[in-house]
């Protein structure tokens, strides 16, 4: 295959390949730290950056969206008067994470987590001070300057841990490496766009801009944090620990892709669909569609065919206990096939300044999750609950086509031809497994023996 084909500097491989290689060197450093450091060490590093990770999502603002979209996203009033009130967000999340951290120790009956919390609220300070160049970078379609810098951070800072841990046989190497990574990528952020380097300015105009384009994000990351969470706060009332252990189980091989679903949609299709409305809005919706085929093909035809194979790749690479993780994977892959067509329709939506569409759609999902899994439980038990969730994104999807259809974006014959090729490809992988379980015996392919 010649470079050319492979083309390294897409957008589109770019997403791929970094996103599969930081989950190599993630998936390698646990193996090697889990032998190094007790699992104690890991429950606090995992209570800190959840922590960190909330306080985030609950103060997000959105001032990405709004560089990436909005025709005036280059305009140097605009950048300074997000960069500083990006910056102040941050001291304030700083400095309330050092003073509460006592606090949430207390509510953790950990005290040991205080001292970590404080020295990890530095990650919001450094944070804080990372210039505009990688939204500018998605803005201007080279979202793989984001993604390659990331990929290379990664590296530095992973390294870094393990080897400091090697020494220190404790979490902190975790801690420091994870500031590492972000003051890295900090520093790469100042190397680009320089022209534009950002400085403290706060234009109330630009500010009433920004504020009122995004407005519905912190909302919708609220709500996005309390759904992701709904499943798991409900599964212990109405089963036990070995059925937690089969829908962990299928949980941990649909995340990777459905993690790339979303990366692909946010740092791909978003700033391309940008891009065509602010250039030209009369082929906005034919370009959405034929600039996006083959991306739209690899998408949909992951989640289609990892579903239809679900009993059997749970069947080669797991003990026989955990047989009913291949149903539960199938409708985890419904729900990554549901996320990979309502995804990008959300995207097109909010390139085309419909920002309350996040919102909308999470509340949909508000309104649906809890009324679906507890009457799935109800009427087909543990797997009902699971396809309760899984059809999480149904209603989002179905008011987003909606959206789209009363904006002229949406292009039915491109939809249908989306659907029956899911379809498709989930009904082949789905006979060729069948085919090959009744076919071969299974402690002939099992993987694990």
């Amino acid at each position: 295959m010649s470079f050319r084909m492979i083309n390294l500097r897409g957008d589109l491989f770019a997403t791929a390949f970094t996103f599969f290689a930081q989950g190599v060197i993630k998936f390698g450093s646990t193996l090697i730290l889990t032998r190094i450091l007790r699992p104690e060490a890991y429950g606090i590093v995992t209570i800190v950056t959840s922590v960190i990770f909330i306080v985030g999502m609950i103060s997000d603002v959105g001032m990405s969206v709004f560089i990436v979209r909005d025709p005036r996203g280059e305009d140097p009033r605009y950048l300074n008067t997000a960069w500083t009130i990006r910056l102040v967000r941050a001291l304030i999340n700083a400095a309330l994470t050092l003073a509460c951290a006592g606090l949430i120790a207390r509510l953790y009956f950990a005290p040991a987590l205080t001292l970590p919390l404080r020295v990890f609220s530095l990650w919001f300070i450094i944070d804080g001070f990372e210039s505009t160049a990688f939204p500018l970078a998605i803005r201007r379609r080279n979202s793989r300057i984001v993604l390659y810098c990331e990929l290379l951070a990664t590296l530095i800072a992973t390294i870094f841990s393990v080897v400091y841990c090697y020494f220190s046989r404790d979490f902190w190497g975790i801690v420091y490496g994870t500031l590492l990574n972000r003051l890295l990528l900090v520093v790469m952020s100042h190397g680009f766009y320089r022209e534009l380097r950002p400085r403290l300015q706060y234009d109330r105009t630009a500010a009433r801009d920004i504020f009122k384009y995004t407005r519905f994000v912190m909302p919708s990351s609220i709500l996005t944090l309390l759904l992701d969470q709904f499943d798991k706060a409900a599964f212990l009332r109405l089963f036990d620990l070995p059925l937690l252990g089969i829908y962990g189980l299928a949980g941990n091989i649909a995340a990777p892709i459905e993690g790339l679903i979303n990366r692909v949609s946010q740092m791909v299709v978003y700033p391309r669909c940008a891009h065509n409305f602010r250039t030209d809005r009369s082929t906005y919706a034919l370009r959405y569609y034929t600039e996006n085929l083959r991306l739209f093909a690899g998408t949909l035809a992951l989640p289609a065919a990892v579903g239809g194979a679900g009993p059997l790749i749970v069947t080669l690479l797991y003990d026989p206990r955990y047989h009913r993780a291949g149903a539960v994977l199938q409708a985890f892959m419904v729900r990554a096939t549901l996320s990979a067509l309502a995804s990008p329709a959300e995207q097109v939506l909010v390139a085309a300044g419909e920002v309350r569409v996040m919102l909308i759609g999470n509340l949909l999902r508000a309104i649906w999750v809890p009324v679906a899994c507890l009457m799935g439980y109800h009427l087909f038990g543990f797997m009902g609950f699971a396809y309760g969730t899984a059809l999480s994104a149904l209603p989002a999807l179905s008011y987003y086509l909606r959206m789209q259809w009363r904006k002229d974006f949406l292009i039915v014959r491109y939809e249908v031809y989306k659907l029956l090729y899911v379809c498709a490809v989930a009904a082949l992988a789905y006979l060729a497994s069948s085919v090959l379980l009744a076919t071969v015996p299974i402690s002939r392919i099992r993987l694990s023996h």
